[in-house]
């Protein structure tokens, strides 16, 4: 004869889950609650950084290639620039292409063109497939910003 206490315990456990009231839930996960992390934060201020740089060259360029065949390039590159500056600013550029854009910009900024091409000819190389369209618009705004300083 067995005794209560040995039958009890041979008895499998519940397998059904505790009912959980999602009325009540906290929401901790939630992209609205998290705190950007210092990279996230820099990350942000390179992107200022390069729409700031590249508008700058943009607005720079516009009041001299103002006639002829120059104002169709000028304008097909703006609207290929912005179409970029849109990508950064909804975040749809990762930041393996973000960090050498940011030296790009800044070798613009301080007119250092074979840099600035170079940067270019490698992100063209790898990025061409998925970003063609504002790599061209890039390219096309560096001998731009180049002819427009040199003259």
């Amino acid at each position: 004869m067995t005794s209560p206490s040995t039958s009890a315990s041979s008895t499998p456990p519940s397998t059904s889950s505790p009912s959980v009231d999602f009325r009540n839930a906290a929401i901790e996960n939630h992209w609205i609650f998290k705190k950007k992390s210092d990279e996230q934060l820099e990350n942000d201020s390179s992107h200022d950084e390069i729409v700031e740089s590249l508008t700058a060259v943009l607005n720079y360029c516009q009041p001299i290639f103002t006639s002829g065949p120059n104002k169709r390039v000028y304008t097909d590159t703006a609207q290929r620039i912005n179409s970029m500056l849109k990508e950064i600013d909804n975040d749809e550029i990762p930041p393996h292409i973000m960090q050498p854009l940011a030296s790009l910009s800044k070798a613009l900024e301080s007119k250092e063109w074979d840099t600035a091409k170079e940067i270019h000819t490698k992100l063209m190389t790898t990025e061409y497939e998925k970003h063609g369209g504002w790599l061209l618009g890039l390219r096309r705004l560096i001998d731009l910003y180049s002819r427009a300083t040199s003259s």
